[in-house]
C-alpha cells in the first residue's frame, strides 16, 4: 500500500489520515504546517488538532521511492549543482540584508548616543541652574525679607525664664548680617588663590618643626581647644585644668593665663583677629560663656608682653547645661554657642547680651558659623548637621554624619568646618570624616578608620584658600582638596586633640594634644 502526502507530493515516511477530510500527509510537514498556520488544516479553513489526525501503520512499512531524477550520477552531479547556485545566491541575498540592518543599526545608535549626550548636557544645566538659584534665594531672600515683627511691639521673647531681648538689637544683627554676607559672596565670587600659597609639593615634604610641652597644669592635663591669632604668633588655648592660656611663638612663653571658670574650657576663641589688645571669649562646662579683655598689667610699660594680661568683662550664663563650642560671625561682632541641653543662642561680642536664642530636640556638640554669616552648623550628639537659617528660624539641611556608626560615643558629631568656598563642609565623628556639598545635600568624599589606618578622629579643618584639608587622627593626614589627593601623613607622638592652620598662605600647621604640648609641622624650607 502507497501514500502520497497532499503537502509535499510524495511518499510520506511516516504517513497520517486527518478525519475531517480524509487526506493523507507526512506527519512532520504537517505539524510544521499547522504550527505556522493557526492549526488550520492545508488548503481547507477546518481547524485541525492533534486528536483528529490518525497514524497510519504500513505493514510492511513503506520505503520512500527515490525520484526518477537521482537514480543516475549526472541527475544527481545536477541536482547538487542547482542545490548549490541556490545556496549561493540566498546566502548573497542574506548577506545584502546583514549590511543593510547593521547600517541601520549603526544610524540609530549614533542618533540615540547623540540625543542622550543632548539631555544629559540640558538636566546638567538645569541642576545647575537650579542649585545656583536655590543657593541665592537663601542668601539674598532670607535677609533681605522684611522681619516679622513680633506681638509685642517693643521686645521679643527668646526663651522662657530669660530676659527680653529687645527687637532693635535683633534688627541690627540682621541687617549686619545681611551686609556681611552681601560683602563676602562679592568678594568670593572675585577671590583668587594667592600666587604665593604654599604648594602641594611643598607640603609632601612637610615634617614637625617644633614643640611645646609645658602649656596648662599637670593635675588635669588635655588641651581642649586651639585658636591663633591673624598673626598666627599667640596661642590661645583651653585645658581641662579649667584655664585658658595665650601662648607666645616668638618668646616660648605663656603670656596670660585666664581663670574663673569652674570646669574644663570646652572652646576658647580671639575676637575680631585676636592679638595682644584683643577680647578673648571662653565657653565651660560649668555652663557659663566669660568675656575677657585685654590690659597692660603695667600701663607704664607700654605693649610689654611681660606686662600684657586680660581680665574678666564679663560673664554669660544663659545656658542651663554644659557648653560644648563657640563660633565667631565673620563681622566679629557676634558670636554663636552651643549647650548639651540642644540650646544654642547668638550673642553680642562686645557685651555677651544674647540677641537670638533656640534649642533642637537633640543634644549638642558642635557649632560653626558659615564663612558668610548667613547660616549655622550644628551637629548633634545623635549623628546629625543640621544647617540651620537664623533669620526664618528653620533647619534648611539635616546631614546624617553617622549613619555607619554604631554605639552612642561613636554617632557624637567631634567637628564641623566649612571651607571658604561656602559649600564644602567638613564633619567628624570618632570613626568618620566626611566632606559634604552643600549645594547637593551629598557626601562627596569620607575616609574610614581603616582609610587611614587610624583608631579615632577627633578634627578636621579646610586652609584659608580652601585648597587643602588637614584631618587629625593618630596623625594629620594632609588632602589637596582637588581630587581628594593625599599629600602627606605627619605623624605625632602625643595624643591629638585638635589643630589649626596657619596663616592665608598655610605656611604650617599648628596641632594641640591631650599631653599639654602642642606641635608645629612646616614644609622643609626650599
Amino acid at each position: 500500500m502507497s501514500f502520497i502526502c497532499s503537502i509535499s507530493g510524495e511518499a510520506p515516511a511516516e504517513p497520517v489520515i486527518s478525519t475531517k477530510t480524509g487526506r493523507v500527509y507526512e506527519k512532520r510537514l504537517l505539524q510544521k504546517y499547522l504550527d505556522e498556520n493557526r492549526q488550520r488544516e492545508p488548503q481547507t479553513d477546518h481547524e485541525l488538532s492533534s486528536d483528529d489526525v490518525i497514524l497510519v501503520h504500513g505493514d510492511p512499512p513503506s520505503v520512500k521511492p527515490r525520484p526518477p531524477t537521482l537514480t543516475s550520477i549526472p541527475a544527481l552531479l545536477s541536482t547538487f549543482q542547482n542545490e548549490w547556485d541556490a545556496l549561493v545566491l540566498e546566502t548573497f541575498s542574506l548577506k545584502q540584508q546583514y549590511q543593510q540592518v547593521r547600517q541601520e543599526l549603526s544610524q540609530a545608535l549614533y542618533q540615540n548616543d547623540a540625543a542622550c549626550r543632548v539631555v544629559a548636557r540640558l538636566m546638567k544645566e538645569r541642576d545647575d541652574a537650579r542649585q545656583a538659584l536655590a543657593t541665592l534665594q537663601a542668601q539674598v531672600s532670607a535677609f533681605e525679607a522684611p522681619v516679622s515683627q513680633p506681638s509685642k511691639p517693643d521686645v521679643m521673647d527668646v526663651d522662657a525664664g530669660e530676659e527680653p531681648v529687645a527687637v532693635d538689637a535683633v534688627q541690627a544683627y540682621y541687617e549686619k548680617a545681611a551686609e556681611t554676607a552681601k560683602t563676602l559672596s562679592k568678594s568670593r565670587v572675585k577671590r583668587e588663590v594667592p600666587a604665593d600659597l604654599t604648594s602641594a609639593d611643598a607640603w609632601k615634604t612637610a615634617k614637625e618643626s617644633a614643640s611645646v610641652g609645658s602649656l596648662h597644669t599637670t593635675t588635669k592635663p588635655g588641651i581642649t581647644s586651639l585658636d591663633l591669632d591673624q598673626s598666627s604668633a599667640l596661642l590661645l588655648t583651653g585645658g581641662n585644668d579649667n584655664h585658658a592660656e595665650v601662648y607666645l611663638r616668638t618668646t616660648d612663653t605663656v603670656i596670660g593665663t585666664l581663670k574663673g571658670h569652674t570646669k574644663r574650657v570646652t572652646s576658647a576663641l580671639w575676637v575680631a583677629g585676636g592679638g595682644l589688645s584683643a577680647s578673648i571669649i571662653t565657653a565651660s562646662a560649668d555652663k557659663s560663656v566669660r568675656l575677657w579683655t585685654a590690659k597692660p598689667a603695667n600701663s607704664e610699660e607700654g605693649k610689654d608682653v611681660r606686662s600684657m594680661g586680660w581680665t574678666k568683662k564679663n560673664i554669660v550664663k544663659h545656658h542651663k547645661a554644659e557648653v560644648v563650642g563657640l563660633s565667631i560671625h565673620p563681622s566679629a561682632e557676634y558670636f554663636a554657642s552651643a549647650a548639651s541641653d540642644g540650646m544654642w543662642a547668638v550673642h553680642e561680642a562686645e557685651s555677651g547680651d544674647v540677641v537670638i536664642s533656640g534649642s533642637l530636640d537633640s543634644p549638642l556638640s558642635q557649632v560653626a558659623y558659615h564663612p558668610d554669616g548667613v547660616f549655622l552648623g550644628l551637629g548633634t550628639a545623635d549623628g546629625f548637621a543640621k544647617i540651620f537659617d537664623l533669620k526664618q528660624q528653620q533647619v534648611l539641611a539635616t546631614l546624617d554624619v553617622a549613619s555607619t556608626c554604631e554605639s552612642e560615643e561613636e554617632r557624637r558629631v567631634a567637628g564641623l568646618h566649612f571651607s571658604e568656598n561656602g559649600y564644602y563642609f567638613a564633619t567628624v565623628t570618632s570613626s568618620e570624616v566626611a566632606v559634604w556639598d552643600l549645594r547637593k545635600q551629598k557626601k562627596t568624599q569620607s575616609w574610614s578608620l581603616a582609610d587611614l589606618s587610624a583608631e579615632r578622629f577627633v578634627d578636621a579643618r579646610f586652609d584659608k584658600s580652601g585648597k587643602y584639608l588637614a584631618v587629625a587622627a593618630n596623625d594629620i593626614h594632609v588632602f589637596r582638596v582637588k581630587g581628594w589627593l593625599p599629600l602627606v601623613t605627619l605623624p605625632c607622638a602625643d595624643t591629638l586633640q585638635t589643630l589649626q592652620w596657619v596663616g592665608d598662605l598655610s605656611t604650617a600647621i599648628v596641632a594641640a594634644c591631650l599631653e599639654n604640648s602642642i606641635h608645629v609641622y612646616e614644609p622643609a624650607a626650599p
